[in-house]
């Protein structure tokens, strides 16, 4: 561990010093998302001296991504977001190890992915995936730590371990669940937002957490704070939604596209569809004759999970939502 100059300002803390900057730096971090939270939590844990950061993220950097998204520069754009970000932490402080995988996270990856870490982060802006980590989380005994953002509101929260589950608290998504693409965001938001969610995770590795059992949510733009215990929530497994990917369907699946005409036309399922129907019109669709199981999929899993929620409240039983993994 270096107790050098560089982590000079923080070991003068109480809160820290010594003994809790040798637990960062013997601490493990699988961060899932390197998106605007995602740069921004990074870029502070690799600066506190975190020992170990796993980074997942499949995407490519887009010009719209640079308002908020800090670690990458207009000559990035086109190139992996992980590759990229390693790059830029290894030389902000190259005695962090740092390990990116470019690559979608699924059922079928993350327990290897995440293997020994000591907290993971959920950065991913998306509730499928949001759920994914929830269910390692449990597997594993493993806190997690998430957030989300878009226009100027956001949350953070601590779950897993000796708390709640992300599903405990969040057993439905809301309808109206909408992401920054469609949305918008504010920068200094996601900032905020980050920040919080970066400090907490300090604070986990270092055996102070606050907001286990609690969620905290935020006006980034009014700059009003509630903190909320939901340290009393619990799961119900009837409420929960599988998730799948490609490898795991079978030929008797019923599969349900739930993305609109356009991008269907334009980029079709590598996997046989039985059914084309836009998410806002699937409360329309009969499902009384459908008695083997539904795979509801769209482009990224979240509609899938919200389409899923929408006939899982209609009385189907045997339902999942597909994880896609290109």
């Amino acid at each position: 561990m270096q107790t050098d100059s560089r982590y000079a300002r923080q070991l003068q803390l109480s809160e820290i010093g010594i003994e809790g900057q040798a637990k960062l730096a013997a601490a493990r971090v699988l961060l899932l998302g390197v998106g605007g939270l995602g740069c921004t939590v990074a870029t502070q844990l690799v600066s506190a001296g975190v020992g170990e950061l796993v980074l997942v993220d499949h995407d490519t950097i887009d010009q719209t991504n640079l308002h908020r998204q800090h670690l990458f520069r207009e000559s990035d754009c086109g190139q992996s977001k992980a590759k990229v970000a390693q790059q830029a932490l290894r030389e902000l402080n190259s005695s962090v190890n740092i390990t990116a995988f470019s690559e979608r996270i699924l059922p079928s990856n993350i327990a290897r992915i995440g293997q020994g870490v000591d907290l993971i982060i959920d950065a991913a802006d998306n509730f499928a995936v949001t759920y994914l980590a929830c269910d390692f989380s449990r597997h594993s005994n493993t806190p997690m730590l998430s957030a989300s953002v878009n226009r100027v509101y956001g949350h953070v929260g601590v779950f897993g371990g000796p708390w709640p589950s992300f599903r405990a608290v969040f057993p439905r998504l809301p309808a109206n669940q909408q992401s920054c693409d469609s949305v918008g965001v504010t920068g200094p938001s996601v900032g905020v937002i980050a920040s919080l969610q970066a400090q907490e995770a300090l604070k986990i590795l270092v055996g102070q957490t606050t907001l286990g059992g609690k969620l905290l949510y935020v006006d980034c733009w009014h700059y009003n704070f509630h903190l909320l215990d939901v340290s009393n929530a619990n799961e119900d497994a009837a409420l929960n939604i599988s998730l799948v990917e490609p490898d795991q369907l079978s030929e008797s699946d019923y599969v349900i596209d739930v993305r609109n005409t356009a991008e269907v036309q334009t980029s079709p399922q590598p996997f046989h569809v039985d059914c084309y129907i836009p998410l806002d019109e699937l409360s329309q669709l009969d499902i009384s004759g459908i008695n083997q199981r539904i795979v509801l999929a769209c482009r990224s899993g979240q509609r899938a999970m919200l389409g899923a929620q929408t006939l899982k409240q209609r009385g189907a039983t045997n339902i999942a939502a597909l994880l896609p993994t290109i």
